[in-house]
């Protein structure tokens, strides 16, 4: 039994999205060692009468024109990306937003804390951040914009902390894009990514947190709290419709090829980064490709 993409032409965006998208970087509860079964995959099902929280839902109606408790456009809203959504959410702020306003919408948003995220240390360690935001951090410590001075100090702050004193210096006038990109830099959450994935049928736990996940996702991509391991298994929902839980054979061995492991024994796909650093994003783009790219065409 195979899923139906309702079109040709929605199947061939979906994979043009797809391979211009990273994993979402950092992430995982503890990851599913090699020797391990596969963790359960358990849905949890919320009683809720919209996809969105009643504040989310009630900014957002007003964003587009309507009385916050009118349902005129929740269905609307309901099926926009969460990229619009997101920019709907924080335009209501005006053209001043901070820090804590953004993490807001992303949890309430994308179902993310990266509260958690800042406060664990989760996700890649990086030695420094990308020129724009250690100079904009440099200004912050009164210093240059090229001095070294208190990078020692800026590499020891929390991710919340770069983040907040990175918007402050911008005036607290970043955009959504501008935001998310941010995200993406300190973070290692590419939301523009997720936003993309969010029909695919692939569950994603990065960071402690479930990231993408639904009652009828095929595979699970789980990964290490240093971004160190991958791991790939099939759902309960894969083995009911295929009758088995052992994985596409063409998907086995592109991975395989790719440095992974397969243990038969549980139908685990197991890596682990041979420097023992973060996986590399290039490498991420990859693994993404070849997961989207089985289901899209092997799951239609």
């Amino acid at each position: 039994m195979k899923i139906q993409f309702k079109t040709t032409a929605k199947k061939a965006v979906l994979v043009s999205i797809m391979t211009s998208i990273a994993l979402t970087g950092g992430a995982g509860s503890t990851f599913a060692q090699a020797s391990a079964s596969p963790q359960s995959y358990e849905v949890q099902h919320v009683e809720q009468d919209t996809k969105y929280s009643k504040h989310i839902m009630r900014v957002v109606r007003e964003s587009l024109g309507v009385d916050s408790k009118s349902t005129q456009l929740d269905s609307k809203i309901e099926t926009m990306p969460k990229l619009q959504v997101m920019d709907l959410y924080l335009a209501s702020f005006g053209k001043k937003v901070k820090g804590n306003e953004i993490r807001r919408a992303v949890k309430e948003i994308f179902d993310i804390d990266l509260d958690v995220v800042s406060k664990n240390d989760y996700g890649s360690k990086l030695s420094i951040y990308p020129a724009p935001i250690m100079e904009s951090l440099r200004a912050s410590f009164n210093v240059a914009p090229d001095s070294t001075e208190q990078d020692a100090r800026i590499m020891d702050l929390t991710k919340n902390a770069v983040m907040d004193r990175y918007i402050k210096e911008r005036d607290y006038s970043l955009t959504g894009a501008e935001s998310r990109k941010l995200i993406n830099v300190i973070f290692g959450v590419n939301l523009d990514g997720i936003s993309a994935l969010e029909h695919i049928q692939l569950g994603i736990l990065s960071k402690g947190q479930w990231i993408l996940k639904s009652d009828t996702d095929l595979f699970i991509l789980e990964s290490s709290l240093d971004d160190v391991d991958v791991s790939i298994y099939a759902t309960p929902y894969f083995e009911s419709l295929t009758g088995s839980r052992e994985l596409p054979e063409t998907m086995v061995t592109e991975l395989v090829g790719m440095g992974f492991t397969h243990y038969e024994e549980t139908d685990l796909l197991y890596y682990k980064d041979p420097t023992g650093g973060s996986v590399p994003d290039l490498f991420k783009g990859q693994v993404m490709r070849v997961l989207t790219g089985t289901i899209v065409n092997e799951y239609k």
